[in-house]
């Protein structure tokens, strides 16, 4: 998690005496890719894959980290879990930081986690924007800082970088959770239907439960 994090006062260190670069798409493996400055530095530790470059306005991070092998998600709820843990362990290496924006989307089929990190440590604020893409196999975790100062002329170039991120059509919820996809292709409608015809089947078991009760009680006054 140090490792990226890296601290703003190396960023803007590193933004200083930037010229604009050229853009171009870069795999990050067979799934992923992502839009990059064409001199992005790549770095990879133990199979940890870097990618660290200068935008215009801000700072560009790329993590590809593959999971554990016997770590099988089965549950939303527990792809949820993993990006709570996530922003947990982001929390506790920048304490004097505060988490916005935290909410979930769907990006190619894919469900992600955006957050911003906010951090004031007196020379000004300083946002971090995070998509977190889990999938069983690996993470990717795209980042973009930037001073509060220049969101304004920053902003595009940021919407630009976390549009760029592209994964095969055929990539989907499976490959998060197991159980993704189990109403798929079932409407709406279809859903409350179904829904509905349960909860009428259950009140005429239950009306006729009754009705028997009331019948053998009657029976027994009428014998006596």
């Amino acid at each position: 998690m140090k490792k990226i994090l890296i601290s703003f006062s190396m960023i803007l260190f590193a933004l200083a005496g930037y010229s604009q670069q050229a853009i171009k798409p870069v795999k990050l493996d067979s799934v992923v890719s992502v839009n990059l400055p064409v001199d992005f530095n790549k770095t990879d530790t133990l199979g940890q894959q870097t990618y660290s470059a200068r935008g215009q306005y801000g700072y560009i991070i790329v993590s590809r980290v593959p999971n554990p092998p016997n770590k099988v998600l089965k549950k939303e709820k527990d792809l949820k879990n993993v990006f709570k843990e996530y922003i947990f362990k982001v929390q506790a290496s920048l304490k004097e930081g505060n988490i916005t924006d935290n909410h979930d989307t769907i990006i190619n089929k894919l469900e992600v986690r955006d957050f911003v990190l906010r951090t004031d440590t007196g020379s000004g604020v300083k946002l971090r924007k995070f998509r977190i893409l889990y999938t069983q196999p690996v993470t990717y975790t795209f980042q973009y800082l930037y001073d509060e100062a220049r969101k304004d002329v920053a902003s595009k170039e940021m919407d630009a970088f976390f549009k760029s991120i592209k994964s095969p059509p055929e990539l989907d919820g499976t490959d998060q959770y197991t159980t993704f996809g189990k109403w798929q292709g079932f409407s709406t409608t279809v859903i409350v239907l179904v829904a509905a015809g349960v909860a009428i089947i259950v009140f005429i078991v239950l009306m006729l439960r009754k009705k028997r009760r009331h019948d053998i009680l009657l029976t027994d006054i009428t014998s006596k």
